[in-house]
């Protein structure tokens, strides 16, 4: 039979109500007491209630953070800047994948029906904007990260995509390169939409003309990287440098160019984009997003919303521009360090 809140009071000497406030981490109990209580409670090895709980202080404790998944350097660093501010006021990540090949799933309506949680996180376009549109009307603070919102009473936290994608385009023409290659990501993707809008507005305004030829969709992989390489090649399209959309890409770029025995960066010059913990092992030129602070950020907003504060919008961070070997093209290629990878 299940230990009850009064049997630990029994132990102890106190009341039920004494048993809940200190459960609860109520300041109305003096410390010689709490001790008490906690002694009882560990000696009986009594687990509190959690749901209960919960009913009670109308809240969960526990945030939902749903994911694509768990691969490349990006979500790991933004679940590490959530779970840091949400430990701080003692919540947990309850996280869900989703997207993909996995089934269409109602798993996200189940917490918010059910009370579950106290608050959605959605990184990236995890959820579509109908459903995100549907839970709105049920009252649950929701936030995107990486994926603009598609409506007022749901924020938005979102990097500067299409500037860093601009940075980077320039950082390639002030290399004399004329013929950049975009491996660009997947359509309807909103990271992959606004960094192929900042490389198009980068060409223009340096007077250069977008060729459509130049611009293969990948997948944000690594064998997306690989794989257009290949198909530029194959179809025979000049290019003298490589922008992809993310580091993974821009990774098998360098491996299948190095493949084809073409020299990075003397001969083509490559920068992605995130700044993932393997572009710094390798030394590629990329667009550093900041992952801890937008995790921090969301769940900074999920707390406030759940104060009843009201939701601010969006927010755009900054990103930065981090040259390394495989654009240098006046230093020493060799720095590129591409074996085994």
């Amino acid at each position: 039979m299940a230990l009850t809140l009064e049997d630990v009071g029994r132990q102890c000497g106190v009341s039920r109500s004494t048993v809940s406030r200190v459960i609860n981490d109520s300041p109305l109990v003096n410390e010689a007491t709490k001790e008490r209580v906690l002694k009882a409670i560990k000696e009986l090895k009594y687990a509190p209630n959690f749901i209960a709980r919960s009913l009670t202080k109308n809240c969960t404790e526990t945030l939902a953070v749903t994911l694509p998944d768990i691969t490349g350097g990006v979500f790991p660093e933004i679940l590490a800047g959530m779970d840091e501010m949400a430990g701080q006021r003692g919540y947990h990540l309850l996280v869900v994948f989703l997207g993909g090949a996995r089934p269409k799933s109602g798993t996200v309506e189940q917490l918010i029906t059910h009370r579950r949680v106290d608050a959605i996180v959605t990184i990236a376009s995890t959820v579509d904007d109908s459903q995100l549109v549907q839970m709105a009307e049920w009252n649950v603070p929701i936030i995107c990260v990486a994926h603009k919102s598609p409506s007022k009473s749901i924020p938005s936290i979102l990097f500067d995509d299409a500037g860093g994608a601009a940075e980077a385009t320039r950082l390639l023409l002030a290399h004399d390169c004329r013929q950049i290659a975009h491996i660009r990501g997947p359509k309807d993707n909103f990271d992959a939409e606004e960094r192929a809008r900042g490389f198009r507005d980068a060409l223009k305004t340096a007077g250069i003309p977008f060729e459509a030829k130049r611009e293969v969709e990948g997948n944000f992989k690594r064998e997306g990287g690989i794989r257009a390489i290949r198909e530029l090649l194959e179809r025979g399209v000049s290019f003298d440098a490589v922008f992809a959309g993310n580091d993974e890409m821009a990774i098998g770029a360098i491996e299948e160019l190095k493949r084809r025995g073409r020299n990075v960066p003397r001969e083509i010059p490559v920068i992605g984009f995130d700044d993932i913990e393997s572009a710094r092992f390798v030394g590629l030129s990329t667009v550093r997003v900041p992952t801890r602070e937008i995790g921090r950020r969301a769940i900074q907003l999920a707390f406030e919303m759940i104060d009843g504060k009201q939701p601010i919008g969006y927010q755009i961070l900054p990103t930065e521009i981090v040259e390394r070997a495989s654009t240098a093209r006046g230093g020493d290629a060799k720095t590129l360090r591409l074996d085994g990878v």
